[in-house]
């Protein structure tokens, strides 16, 4: 499904034009079909919702000491405690 486009015109410095038309030879896609996928990943929903949603942000607290935890998760949280 085609979504509207809107025509629109920018300036580019020289080695951001060279850049855009060595990856148009490579690609063998337009200079605005390159244009456009590099606005479609950089404003992607997912990377903005990634970068609202707080709960990225607890991503590695918990890094570990190397012990088995993650595999034997049974044994540490069913495993009956010594009496003191």
């Amino acid at each position: 499904m085609e979504t509207a486009k809107h025509r629109t015109q920018i300036s580019l410095e020289d080695w951001q034009y060279q850049v855009l038309q060595e990856m148009s030879k490579k690609t063998k896609k337009s200079l605005s079909g390159i244009i456009r996928d590099l606005i479609r990943e950089k404003f992607s929903k997912e990377t903005l919702k990634t970068k609202e949603d707080a709960l990225w942000g607890i991503i590695g607290l918990g890094a570990g000491d190397g012990s088995p935890v993650a595999r034997e998760h049974d044994k540490f949280l069913y495993a009956k405690r010594k009496k003191k």
